[in-house]
């Protein structure tokens, strides 16, 4: 079988099973297959292939026309110009979540970005909530230099951790970031110690926010970890909840200076504006026009809205 019959095959497999980039993944698939790059595979269709490759790419459009991610099937996926390794212990990461890395940026370099946030202490902890693979702190210890800044991942997965531990090796940053198993903030609250004397902390954060109904109309992320996907029946559980523990974190030092970027549903700005002080909420929006992170400043966080407990 040559390059062209074994993609014609894969593109009627895929595209039976409705998946609909059905060319490009197989496509990229068999470019993972036989080591060679996409345009490779598209200037020579003539090129014959081994009955090994043969095999395995058959196998991997098999397992992609059941809707496997492919990044599962090439333990691969790329976020904000790096490779990360990914596997079914962690979410896939997505490129809406690579504005969380641009606003941090931002913020960084211009005292007065987003009404008033900014890091007027050269002391300063990066706490990277719900981790998952990691992408997210990684490419902050990759792309600031500032030395005094702390890094910190934190996720309740033991599985979760091992990952992004793996991908700050695979970028050189393991050194720089500390790894926390805990549920949200619960590691600093239990070692109040790890914030105390460091006046600005951001936390970013990608937790889960879709609901049941949402998981269920996406056939395509029913392979992902579920514990990474869904929170409660509006998808806000676990902001109420991080709301809560940071104003546990702000009696234990009142003049802890906090920020919060999280990514959010887009259609979640208006409870994301009920658990928070909706004057001290900015919500920016991704490319394709969509509510997506919710950028939160301290004194919204001191005294959070009251939580009525929906969704719970």
């Amino acid at each position: 079988m040559n390059i062209s019959q074994a993609l014609t095959s894969a593109y009627q497999k895929l595209i039976k099973a409705k998946i609909n980039s059905a060319h490009l993944d197989a496509e990229l698939l068999l470019s993972f297959t036989i080591k060679k790059s996409r345009e490779y595979i598209l200037a020579h269709p003539e090129k014959s292939l081994t009955k090994n490759q043969t095999n395995k790419f058959q196998n991997l459009i098999t397992q992609r026309a059941k809707n496997i991610p492919i990044a599962y099937l090439t333990n691969s996926k790329e976020f904000y110009g790096r490779t990360f390794y990914v596997d079914e212990r962690v979410l896939v990461p997505r490129p809406e979540t690579e504005q969380i890395i641009d606003i941090t940026k931002r913020i960084l370099r211009n005292p007065i970005p987003l009404k008033g946030i900014g890091f007027p202490n050269k002391r300063t902890i990066i706490a990277d909530i719900g981790t998952g693979s990691g992408c997210i702190i990684t490419t902050m210890a990759c792309e600031l230099k500032n030395k005094n800044i702390k890094y910190f991942a934190i996720d309740i997965s033991k599985d979760a951790l091992a990952v992004a531990r793996k991908n700050a090796r695979l970028h050189g940053v393991d050194k720089k970031i500390k790894f926390l198993q805990g549920n949200l903030l619960e590691p600093f609250l239990k070692k109040s110690k790890l914030v105390i004397g460091h006046w600005s902390l951001v936390i970013v954060a990608n937790l889960p926010y879709l609901t049941p109904t949402e998981i269920k109309n996406s056939p395509s992320i029913k392979h992902e970890p579920r514990l990474a996907l869904t929170a409660g029946k509006d998808g806000l559980k676990y902001y109420r909840e991080l709301a809560k523990q940071i104003k546990e974190l702000i009696k234990i030092n009142p003049k802890l200076n906090i920020t919060l970027l999280c990514e959010i549903g887009d259609k979640q700005a208006n409870g994301m504006k009920k658990i928070f002080s909706p004057e001290k909420i900015t919500i920016k929006k991704d490319l394709a026009g969509l509510d997506r992170v919710a950028v939160v400043t301290s004194p919204a966080l001191r005294a959070p809205s009251p939580c009525k407990g929906e969704g719970m």
